[in-house]
């Protein structure tokens, strides 16, 4: 059936709200006529200024979006309001949603947790998830898992994705609910199936680990592919270790490098560092001390504590790149104060060797102090070789040292 739009042009003109919309629908969406969203806007106005709640809701979205209009956060909550006011969900939930961060009104929690939970009683699913998201924050409102759990459940029944996620996460970690790994693997699954690369990655890591599921690499190594192929970079990582080690697919170094080196260009600082590793050993790319060196260089400054301290001992073996006893120590000592016990231990014979540092025992005391509790007997013995150099009153201080950063790294 043919449009008429001059004869529907003219009813809207002269005042047809159910015109006016199908107008404006038509011009949205190019049925029958070429899209148009500046004409889409006209008419959603015209509805709007009749009353209309659902064009009130629409163009506030359009003045948020820059759509068909300039974008205009402070016209878009005076259409957002009037709809809301009718009991528009949508529109409730965009409100709410300018409340919370501030668009086109003063931020506030409180009115954005109101308009929320007006829209979530109506059934609207993102606003159910917010919600969600509010309790289990404590934004607007005392944190309380139990009623994000709540939320977050019945936004996730309504097909909800990010909902299904965390509803998920919540029963793997028992948080608001019972702790319950195959519950949280079937709302994993269904986020999974929905295509969320977030939950095709933590599905993943559940049969890798046999959680809630039958041990499974191949499964594991599945559902891996399908969030790497979309670009996710945690499992673009982790199909790289599944590649690396032969684990639910057939071990393949090259794969391996190409998938880390995918997650590397989205600055994941442990794909660096396990490229760095491969380029050291030339398992899937050429051998290259200073590509590798390079690898570490990145995996480091992305605050990997196992790069930072590879880092070090580069500088200090000069390996790929100029010795520098100095620079090591800087690298070993944003390692250690990341508690990696192995830069905690070097930092230690540092001091104590004056090695790129001024000899110092009670700055050694206190690094070796933190390393020996790893209960490794050759770090112990050196620990104590090191004790029977200071005082009590230098002891004393270094253990006030190691306290203090030992509380950094455990926050």
């Amino acid at each position: 059936m043919s449009l008429d739009i001059s004869t529907m042009t003219k009813e809207a003109n002269a005042g047809d709200v159910e015109v006016q919309l199908q107008l404006a629908e038509l011009y949205e969406t190019g049925f029958g006529v070429p899209t148009d969203r500046g004409q889409a806007a006209y008419w959603y106005r015209k509805a709007a200024e009749q009353g209309s709640a659902r064009a009130q809701s629409t163009l506030g979205q359009m003045y948020i979006r820059g759509i068909g209009v300039p974008e205009d956060f402070s016209e878009a909550v005076v259409w957002l309001r009037k709809a809301s006011d009718q009991d528009d969900a949508v529109a409730q939930a965009n409100l709410a949603w300018c409340y919370q961060q501030g668009l086109g009104v003063e931020a506030s929690l409180d009115d954005a947790l109101e308009w929320y939970l007006n829209a979530a009683k109506l059934g609207h699913a993102g606003a159910r998830y917010n919600l969600g998201y509010m309790y289990a924050n404590g934004l607007g409102t005392q944190k309380d898992d139990v009623e994000a759990v709540a939320w977050y459940s019945k936004a996730a029944e309504q097909g909800h994705v990010k909902a299904q996620l965390n509803v998920g996460l919540m029963y793997a970690i028992g948080q608001g609910v019972e702790r319950s790994e195959e519950t949280a693997v079937a709302w994993y699954q269904k986020a999974a199936d929905q295509g969320y690369d977030k939950a095709q990655y933590n599905l993943a890591l559940m049969y890798a680990g046999g959680h809630g599921v039958k041990q499974d690499d191949g499964k594991a190594a599945e559902w891996q592919t399908k969030a790497a192929m979309q670009g996710y970079a945690r499992a673009e990582f982790n199909l790289g270790l599944l590649y690396h080690y032969g684990l639910g697919v057939e071990q393949d170094y090259k794969k391996a490098a190409e998938w880390f080196t995918r997650a590397s260009e989205q600055g994941y600082a442990k794909a660096d560092y396990h490229l760095g590793k491969m380029y050291a050993e030339g398992a899937g790319v050429p051998a290259n001390e200073i590509i590798s060196a390079k690898c570490y260089q990145l995996a480091a400054e992305g605050g990997y504590a196992r790069a930072q301290y590879r880092l070090g001992r580069l500088y200090l073996e000069g390996q790929g790149l100029q010795k520098d006893e100095s620079v090591a120590c800087q690298w070993f000592e944003k390692s250690a104060m990341q508690g990696y016990i192995k830069a905690q231990y070097i930092m230690g014979v540092c001091y104590a060797r004056g090695i790129g540092l001024v000899k110092d025992y009670v700055m050694a005391h206190a690094w070796l102090s933190l390393a020996s509790q790893s209960g490794d007997d050759f770090v112990q013995k050196v620990f104590k070789k090191v004790n029977r150099k200071v005082s009590k009153d230098e002891e004393a201080e270094a253990n006030r040292l190691a306290e203090q950063w030992q509380s950094v790294y455990q926050q």
